[in-house]
């Protein structure tokens, strides 16, 4: 199922270069991406095979042809005719992954003890970016087992600065000179 998705996203993205549109599309499917976590009922609805693909396509186009493009619009209604909209979620996070590749930028995940707000997650970025000498965008995860700080992961690179990450540190450190 994953190659279809990222077939799907390939497909949106290319034609997204070619009508440069990259960052319009990628902030409207972020925005449609978004409605459909909120309400998960949403997804099911336009997924459901007893409701007409008429009837989604209509309700579609009444929601969002005046906040997204209509090349958008259309790309949801193929989803909708091939009965692919299950997969509109993957299809999305391909489809910011390859936007963002696109940019420079690579994406990864900080762990914190308590959810960050935008300007916390601003300055680790920046730190992030200047240590690796690329652009890097965070998602902030809530890891209840920090005991304070934050761990940051992009790609294969994990920089722990919390204090469980010290204690291990040091316990094995302690260990190791008792020998």
């Amino acid at each position: 199922m994953e190659k279809v998705a990222s077939r799907y996203a390939q497909a949106l993205f290319e034609l997204a270069c070619e009508s440069e549109r990259v960052d319009q599309w990628q902030q409207q499917m972020h925005l449609i991406h978004q409605i459909f976590q909120q309400d998960p009922q949403i997804g099911d609805f336009f997924s459901h095979i007893r409701v007409e693909a008429k009837q989604k396509k209509e309700l579609f186009k009444s929601i969002f042809s005046d906040k997204i493009d209509v090349s958008l619009v259309n790309f949801f209604c193929l989803l909708i005719d091939k009965r692919r909209v299950s997969q509109f979620k993957e299809i999305a996070k391909e489809f910011h992954v390859m936007c963002n590749l696109s940019k420079g930028i690579k994406e990864g995940i900080v762990y914190s003890m308590r959810p960050l707000d935008q300007e916390e997650i601003k300055r680790i970025e920046y730190s992030v970016s200047e240590k690796m000498k690329l652009n890097v965008e965070l998602t902030n995860k809530l890891d209840p087992h920090l005991l304070s700080g934050v761990r940051v992961i992009v790609d294969d690179i994990v920089m722990d600065g919390s204090l469980r990450s010290r204690i291990d540190s040091l316990r094995h450190e302690l260990l190791k000179g008792s020998r």
